[in-house]
């Protein structure tokens, strides 16, 4: 079952809270759980994702099982378990009165075009530069550079997509920021960046 909201399409079982902001032609597949974010144009999200206090840029293709957001324990106390510091938590018994989750979790941002492989969690305050790609199954703690390839446990560098001076004028291009009509007009040449770019006039 799929139904429209605002300007974006939403299978059965999403949930998402009043902050949310989606913008045009986003998707998002079943059981997709969004909280005080932001989802860029034309990005989608497959099932089962969550994404919490992040900002989201436009043509990203996040996969299923993706958790963006996370937080960690304290681990600075004398014990990790949160009956000792936040009684928000669905338990059933605690030793404090404290609320733990009064405290904002920094945002995450993903730029545009990122590429987030299946089962991937993202650490919240990470942010992941334009055209990176995050393998299935990585684990990300630190900043992810543009168009960085990066997986593992934690999440390093494999390789970049490009060379230093493509990366360079791929980003200055913001082509993520072009109208429907432009995007349209030069996609023949996405499959060669050299061409695009110098259609563009930007190598």
């Amino acid at each position: 079952m799929r139904r429209l909201h605002s300007k974006a399409l939403l299978y059965s079982g999403v949930n998402l809270d009043d902050l949310t902001i989606l913008e045009e032609n986003v998707v998002l597949f079943y059981g997709v759980n969004i909280s005080e974010s932001t989802v860029g144009r034309s990005t989608y999200i497959q099932a089962g994702t969550y994404c919490h206090n992040v900002k989201i840029g436009p043509f990203c293709s996040i996969a299923s099982r993706v958790v963006i957001g996370l937080a960690n324990h304290p681990i600075d106390y004398i014990s990790t378990s949160p009956v000792f510091y936040d009684n928000s938590q669905p338990l059933p018994h605690f030793l404090t009165n404290r609320v733990m989750r009064n405290v904002q979790l920094p945002c995450t941002e993903i730029g545009a075009d990122v590429w987030i492989g299946d089962g991937a969690k993202i650490m919240s305050g990470v942010t992941i530069g334009v055209g990176a790609v995050i393998a299935a199954g990585a684990v990300v703690t630190k900043d992810v550079l543009p168009y960085a390839v990066v997986g593992g446990v934690p999440a390093k560098l494999i390789r970049k997509r490009f060379d230093e001076h493509l990366i360079a004028s791929l980003l200055s291009s913001r082509w993520w920021d072009m109208s429907d009509i432009e995007l349209k007009k030069y996609e023949p040449l996405f499959a060669n960046p050299q061409d695009f770019l110098n259609a563009l006039g930007s190598l």
